[in-house]
């Protein structure tokens, strides 16, 4: 594991956060949703306040542009279908899906999350985004790594895997700060508005002994 990565279990913490049913708090789903924080930021679970907001972010043309499983234009009823399923997601386990906020705020600054997680494989691939506003390179990397650190400490993972839209390197670079190593060359792997696009696979796999 990289240094920037083995950092975060210093600077990050996790707790669980027990949703209840109200347009303030996250949505119940009788299960504790790990809550994480670094030195700047909190991830803690989508509440429904939030959804007309990340419907909003989710528009920007840079996050639009560049970030993989982000429908185009994202409606604010599908940003409540997703906000309103994350409970059972993680219950299953299949998903995490966090908004990123400042510490003291409640404003989104963008999304970080795992999904598609394969306990039996010990696999789960990571994805995030970054609003406007919010330096993209330091932020994505400090949001990067905590969950890293989450997914191999605290759900076991062996594999934590990211796509990367061909077309958009700054992604790339930021998983290859953290560690993480290019697998794959993709050809016309994702369909987006039109077109088949190109993905470069990035992998960080735990040595396991």
């Amino acid at each position: 594991m990289s240094m920037s990565v083995s950092m975060a279990a210093d600077q990050s913490t996790v707790k669980p956060h027990r949703g209840v049913n109200n347009s303030s708090a996250a949505l119940s789903s009788g299960i504790d949703y790990p809550v994480l924080r670094t030195r700047r930021f909190q991830f803690r679970p989508f509440v429904l306040a939030d959804i007309a907001h990340l419907a909003t972010l989710a528009n920007e043309h840079r996050v639009a542009d560049s970030a993989v499983g982000v429908p185009h234009p994202c409606t604010v009823e599908f940003a409540r279908m997703c906000v309103s399923s994350n409970p059972n997601a993680w219950a299953s386990p299949r998903a995490l899906h966090w908004a990123a906020v400042e510490i003291g705020e409640q404003r989104i600054r963008g999304y970080a999350g795992l999904d598609k997680i394969d306990i039996e494989r010990s696999q789960v691939e990571l994805r995030f985004w970054v609003g406007c506003g919010v330096a993209r390179n330091g932020y994505a990397a400090e949001w990067c790594a905590a969950i890293l650190e989450f997914a191999m400490t605290h759900l076991g993972m062996n594999r934590i895997y990211a796509l990367q839209l061909e077309r958009h390197p700054l992604a790339g670079r930021v998983l290859a700060a953290l560690g993480m190593q290019q697998e794959a060359h993709l050809r016309k792997r994702i369909y987006r508005e039109g077109m088949l696009e190109d993905v470069t696979c990035w992998a960080l796999v735990r040595d396991v002994h």
